[in-house]
C-alpha cells in the first residue's frame, strides 16, 4: 500500500506541486459545465451562456494571509522563543514538509486539509500580534483591533464573492471568469 500511493505518477491535470499549494496554485476542479441562459440555474439574461463550477480553492485572501502568518510564527519562534508560535509550526511542518519527498509523484491541493488548521492558527496569532499586547495603549489597541477587522471582513467579503465556485452555482461566464484571478485556475 505505501508503495503504490508513494509511487503514483499517472498525470493529471490538475495536480500540483506542494511548492504552489500556499499560493493556491493549482485547485482541484471537481465539477464543471457551461449551461444556456434560461436553463440549470442560468439566468435568462446572462448574455451567451454561463459557468457552473465546483472548485476546491479556498479563500484566497486567507490562503495569502496565511503565508504571512507562517513567515510571522517562523520568526516569532526563532527569535522570541515562543513555544506556542514552535507547536503551530511543528504541525504545520508535520503535515506539509513530507509532501516534499514525493514531489514527482501524482498529488493534489486537497491534501493540506492536513495542515489547513496550523495554518489558520498562524492567522490567528498574527491577528492578535496586529491587535497588540493587553497592556498595549488604547490608541494602539484600537487601531490594531480595527486592522484585524478590516482583514477579517474582507476575508469574510472574499469568501463571498467566491461562493459560486464552491457551490456549481450557475453565473454569467464573464462573472466566472472575473473570479479565475490566476491562469492556472483554469
Amino acid at each position: 500500500m505505501l508503495d503504490f500511493h508513494t509511487h503514483l505518477t499517472s498525470p493529471h491535470t490538475y495536480q500540483s506541486n506542494p511548492w504552489s499549494w500556499l499560493v493556491l496554485g493549482r485547485p482541484v476542479s471537481y465539477f464543471y459545465e457551461s449551461p444556456a441562459p434560461g436553463t440549470d440555474g442560468c439566468p435568462v439574461d446572462a448574455g451567451e451562456k454561463c459557468a457552473r463550477e465546483v472548485l476546491a480553492l479556498g479563500t484566497p485572501l486567507l490562503w495569502w494571509v496565511g503565508c504571512f502568518a507562517l513567515l510571522y510564527v517562523l520568526w516569532r519562534w526563532a527569535f522570541r522563543r515562543d513555544w506556542r508560535a514552535g507547536a503551530i509550526a511543528c504541525g504545520l511542518a508535520a503535515g506539509y514538509l513530507p509532501w516534499f519527498l514525493y514531489q514527482e509523484r501524482t498529488i493534489f491541493l486537497f491534501y493540506a486539509v492536513v495542515f489547513l488548521p496550523f495554518l489558520c492558527l498562524a492567522v490567528a496569532m498574527l491577528l492578535g500580534a496586529v491587535i497588540g499586547r493587553p497592556g498595549s495603549g488604547d490608541a494602539r489597541r484600537v487601531a490594531g483591533a480595527t486592522g484585524a477587522g478590516v482583514l477579517v471582513l474582507l476575508i469574510v467579503w472574499n469568501f463571498i464573492y467566491f461562493w459560486p465556485l464552491y457551490t456549481g452555482t450557475a453565473i454569467p461566464i464573464d462573472d466566472w471568469r472575473s473570479r479565475m484571478w490566476l491562469d492556472t485556475w483554469v
